[in-house]
């Protein structure tokens, strides 16, 4: 199907994809940025924010769509240790199955629902590509700094 999001949150899904697959399991590893971050902690910072993505798109095919308010900063900070625990061969799945799968979620919505989610979901971005695209960056650097 596909809409306005569609191609380019799938030319980045794609991107994420190579690199989850060319890392190392050392790369994951690796700090990225500053506050404790590690390269597998920013991974799965991105699944667990398109998985959100996918919970709240489920919720609102059966209630109202209406805003789901969360203090981002407090949710990061909270987990990342979190993030930064898991297994590179578990995240390596986890972070390209959540980015399928909202990518599917996002594609396969319907006209007037989507039109209604721009108009009222106001807390959430279904241009996941702006976030992977912010947190690749993000990882390319620290990879170029091995």
């Amino acid at each position: 199907m596909g809409n306005a999001y569609s191609r380019d949150n799938e030319a980045w899904r794609k991107k994420l994809e190579s690199l989850a697959g060319r890392l190392s399991d050392e790369d994951f590893l690796r700090p990225a940025g500053d506050h404790g971050w590690t390269v597998g902690g920013v991974l799965a910072h991105m699944a667990f924010y398109d998985y959100r993505v996918l919970a709240i798109l489920e919720r609102w095919k059966t209630s109202a769509i209406g805003p789901s308010p969360h203090d981002t900063d407090i949710i990061n900070d909270a987990m990342k240790p979190l993030f930064n625990a898991v297994r590179p061969a578990e995240l390596r799945r986890i972070v390209v199955e959540a980015a399928r799968a909202v990518d599917v979620a996002i594609d396969g919505l319907d006209p007037g629902f989507l039109a209604r989610i721009d108009k009222e979901g106001t807390e959430v971005r279904l241009s996941r590509a702006h976030h992977r695209e912010h947190h690749l960056g993000q990882i390319e650097k620290a990879l170029s700094a091995r």
